[in-house]
């Protein structure tokens, strides 16, 4: 169970809700005026995107230590920590992934940000966010139509900052990946460009399980998701 797939998505597939967009700013499910209006057009200018796209790549898991923090992935070892390697435990093989929102998030959101309508930009950068998250749900759920097949398992999906698992390990996850795959590049400080992209490990295998959200059993105070229980659904 190997091999590399990728998909370009449709604005119309994702179903972007706008309640989710609010409470994801902290404005609750019905956001009021001026913000109603704004993330109305914030949808509105990313339905135009034709960039949205993600994908994963399977390949065998050949090391594991709970101890040690660490899952070594087609021999490459990632630290991600006693956590996620325990969650991550039975996995027989690993889908790294990557999706993306596009550059037209950025793009947007500069323009108002340089005209100099700060709440805008921000609107539509928040916006951005829930689009390459709800993007890769359709992702995940390509995966496990996938594995479903095979009678195996998925675990949550994983990102490198998310509890222990150090944002530079995406160095090691991008190796394993198609250069340029989806259209999504990584710096030499580990930043992944465009900026509205997301990248990680799901585990794979016939013992796994899905966790579901468990950050509040996580004791990291520096992880950069802990306010954000939405981003780590999966």
């Amino acid at each position: 169970m190997t091999g590399t797939y990728s998909y370009k998505l449709d604005f119309s597939e994702i179903h972007l809700k706008k309640e989710k967009i609010s409470a994801f700013m902290g404005l609750g499910a019905v956001p009021d005026e001026p913000f109603n209006s704004m993330i109305d057009h914030a949808i509105a200018l990313l339905s135009n995107n034709k960039n949205i796209e993600g994908g994963f790549t399977i390949k065998p898991v050949t090391d594991f230590s709970v101890k040690n923090g660490s899952i070594s992935v087609d021999n490459q070892v990632f630290t991600t920590g006693r956590m996620i390697t325990s969650f991550l435990k039975g996995a027989e093989y690993a889908a790294l992934f990557t999706c993306t929102a596009g550059q037209e998030v950025s793009y947007w959101s500069k323009k108002y940000n340089d005209e100099g309508d700060f709440v805008q930009s921000y609107v539509i950068d928040a916006t951005g966010s829930m689009l390459v998250e709800s993007a890769m749900d359709i992702i995940y759920k390509k995966l496990r139509d996938m594995v479903i097949l095979n009678d195996l398992s998925l675990t949550n999906r994983y990102s490198p900052g998310y509890c222990e698992w150090l944002v530079i390990d995406q160095q090691k996850l991008f190796k394993l990946l198609p250069k340029g795959f989806c259209n999504v590049h990584l710096s030499a400080s580990s930043l992944m460009s465009p900026v509205k992209s997301v990248s990680g490990i799901v585990g794979i295998g016939a013992s796994v399980k899905y966790m579901g959200y468990i950050c509040e059993t996580c004791k990291s105070k520096e992880c950069v998701y802990r306010t954000k229980k939405m981003y780590v659904k999966h």
